[in-house]
């Protein structure tokens, strides 16, 4: 919770599983959708809707994007959009890391999100070892991107002065 709640406050976050083989790194992660079997995403996911939704601000608007990638035997592959593959990191003063060409799905319910994350996972290289017959050959990173803005009240909707950059979080 504490490494969610700091990307809605505007800083960076990362959520690693790390391990060998068969020890449930993807169950940690993703879980089940319901219940107490929810892994870490799902319940990340249900962390920053609920808190978009009992944000009283009028004036607060958010956007929330996810993009879902795979690193497999050293190639960064976009698994939303499979066609897009060989991506590079890059870094930029404004943007900070990240990977070119990677698609970002603006997405407006966790139901959304769980439906890239299966669209995602269906694309993921997998292969068979003696410790588990279906293992993930690659590394996945699913990014969730929450962005806010505080709005004066006036009509055309402008940034209130001094809060015109908007936060970003991963």
């Amino acid at each position: 919770k504490d490494a969610v709640m700091s990307t809605l406050q505007g800083y960076n976050a990362t959520i690693i599983a790390y391990g060998q083989t068969g020890t449930g790194k993807t169950y940690t992660m993703e879980g089940g959708r319901q219940g107490e079997t929810r892994g870490i995403i799902p319940r990340s996911i249900e962390f920053i809707f609920d808190y978009i939704e009992n944000d009283t601000s009028a004036s607060r608007k958010y956007l929330v994007r996810a993009a879902y990638l795979q690193i497999y035997n050293e190639v960064i592959s976009d698994l939303l959009k499979p066609e897009r593959t060989n991506l590079v990191i890059r870094e930029e003063k404004r943007r900070g890391i990240f990977v070119e060409g990677l698609s970002e799905w603006v997405v407006r319910s966790p139901a959304e999100i769980y439906g890239l994350m299966e669209r995602g996972a269906a694309q993921r290289a997998v292969g068979s070892t003696r410790m588990n017959e279906i293992s993930s050959r690659s590394h996945a990173v699913f990014i969730i991107i929450a962005e806010n803005v505080t709005v004066n009240n006036a009509k055309d909707g402008a940034p209130k002065s001094g809060n015109e950059k908007m936060s970003q979080s991963f």
